[in-house]
């Protein structure tokens, strides 16, 4: 079932149900974590992360996120891109003037562009394909050891 988002500058975004998302529209999301998870700098910066969450035990500081993304580089454009093109992936349509696409999802207002980022996040992991084991036994190969 689509939802509507009612974003702070009062304009509205419809996402789409995840099983709606087509492949076109996954593909880039696909392409830039590759990216994302053979950059070591990106390895590293997430490390750092879940370590500085560990010690606050939650979120992280505006000075801690500055930090991380500091050390970034390449990654921090990549992981931009990616959140553009998840929006792109999820939302259907918004009441803004322009299309929904890669390139005018730089011209939301910055409170609505952060929503839309938060919201479509919580689609990112269910885009993605599942590679774990899966131990059914009409398989013609041997389940991997787990």
């Amino acid at each position: 079932m689509a939802t509507t988002v009612t974003l702070p500058s009062g304009a509205t975004a419809n996402l789409r149900d995840v099983a709606d998302v087509t492949e076109r529209q996954r593909r880039p999301i696909k392409r830039i974590q590759s990216k994302l998870a053979a950059l070591p700098t990106f390895v590293t910066a997430v490390q750092e992360a879940e370590a500085a969450q560990k010690v606050s035990g939650g979120a992280l500081t505006a000075e801690q996120q500055l930090s991380i993304a500091a050390g970034m580089g390449e990654a921090f454009d990549l992981l931009e891109s990616l959140n553009d093109f998840l929006i792109v992936a999820v939302v259907r349509g918004w009441s803004y003037e322009f299309p929904v696409d890669a390139d005018h999802v730089q011209d939301l207002p910055t409170r609505d562009l952060d929503q839309l980022r938060e919201v479509c996040a919580t689609y990112l992991k269910e885009l993605m394909p599942n590679f774990e084991p899966t131990p059914d036994t009409a398989s013609p190969t041997a389940p991997s050891a787990v």
